[in-house]
């Protein structure tokens, strides 16, 4: 069992307080991903959860039991740094062993262990050669193998794995992480800045910003219903666009949010919520917005006339920027489009796919069903 339990925990650097009354947990045998921007936190959460750090206050419990005098070695936990910190003299067969090593295990015992554990990771071809001689995805393996190699660790905490590796490596390991994790076992956490890390290895997310827990729960859920605009931006890649609106009644009774002279939604059934304000946000996803041919308009339809501010094409997608009517729109695409600025072009989104928050507090109001 390696249920975690962090309840309360504050801790302050220089007077700065970096974790602020942060509280969940992560059941047993779940891979959980601490997403936020950076200066969330998340890397100090991660070393006071593995006592690499003292807090002010609050609790660690390690199944049931208060973890906060326990020793690292004694907590079971075994940490992946964001710079993978390999020991550059060593060959990468003495990177991997120095856990066993100094665990006093038999000499064959670290030859069978390592040899299993780099036959998993798939760098058993890499045992002679030391750190500068790995590119970044095999450096990434070999801390991986690291922490991995030791029989006697139940938790594993990784601090933006991906983060230093290029486009191409990041989409391969997401996958192969969640593999290798599923079938090594144990309680899995990763702190990360990229949501695309959360939906393709985590079970959890815990978002944080400014060093406090902002929403907790499984993956899809946190997503579908993202309790204010901060979370809604944290979890979206690129961030949700944010359109202003203000409330109008038409024809007597119906109730608008009026977006532009040209541009409105019937919020009618909704009036009961959104009684007590008069501005709000209105939120879409950029991958939730795409492009529309006049010979086809899908059903359900809602179509913009825009034009094109600037393409960005980052590998194999692209990110595009368009002027609807004096607002900034951006645009995902799982592939490559080119679009000339100034180039004039349809878009279309779905009103299902629209988050309503208040403008004053950035929480969510409702989303249009």
């Amino acid at each position: 069992m390696a249920r975690i339990e962090v309840q309360n925990v504050t801790k302050y650097y220089d007077n700065k307080k970096v974790l602020d009354d942060v509280t969940f947990t992560v059941e047993d045998k779940s891979i959980t991903c601490i997403l936020g921007p950076p200066n969330a936190g998340k890397t100090t959460l991660l070393r006071v959860i593995a006592g690499l750090e003292k807090h002010d206050s609050g609790v660690i419990k390690i199944d049931g039991k208060v973890a906060n005098n326990l020793r690292p070695i004694d907590r079971k936990v075994a940490m992946v740094f964001q710079n993978f910190a390999l020991y550059p003299h060593m060959t990468v067969f003495d990177n991997i062993a120095s856990p066993l090593r100094i665990m006093k295990r038999s000499q064959e015992e670290i030859v069978k262990r390592v040899k299993d554990v780099t036959e998993l990771l798939k760098i058993n071809y890499l045992l002679n050669r030391r750190p500068a001689e790995l590119s970044g995805g095999e450096r990434q393996r070999v801390a991986i193998a690291r922490a991995l190699v030791r029989d006697d660790v139940e938790i594993f905490l990784l601090d933006e794995p991906l983060t230093n590796l290029d486009y191409k490596i990041r989409e391969e390991m997401r996958a192969e992480l969640r593999n290798i994790f599923m079938r090594r076992g144990g309680t899995i956490i990763i702190a990360s800045p990229d949501p695309l890390d959360a939906f393709a290895i985590a079970h959890h997310v815990v978002v944080m910003n400014m060093g406090r827990v902002i929403q907790t729960g499984r993956v899809r859920e946190v997503y579908d219903n993202p309790r204010n605009t901060l979370v809604a931006k944290i979890l979206s890649r690129p961030q949700i666009n944010l359109i202003e609106a203000v409330i109008e009644r038409h024809e007597g009774r119906k109730l608008f949010l009026s977006v532009s002279n040209n541009f409105s939604i019937d919020v009618t059934r909704y009036e009961e919520k959104l009684r007590n304000e008069n501005e709000y946000l209105i939120g879409i996803r950029p991958h939730e917005i795409f492009f529309v041919s006049s010979e086809q308009i899908p059903k359900d339809c809602v179509t913009l006339a825009a034009s094109v501010i600037i393409t960005e094409i980052e590998g194999s997608e692209s990110i595009i920027h368009v002027d609807w009517d004096g607002k900034r729109i951006v645009i995902y695409c799982p592939y490559i489009k080119r679009l000339t600025p100034g180039e004039k072009i349809q878009i279309g989104f779905r009103l299902r796919d629209v988050y309503i928050y208040s403008k004053r507090t950035g929480d969510l109001i409702t989303k249009y069903t």
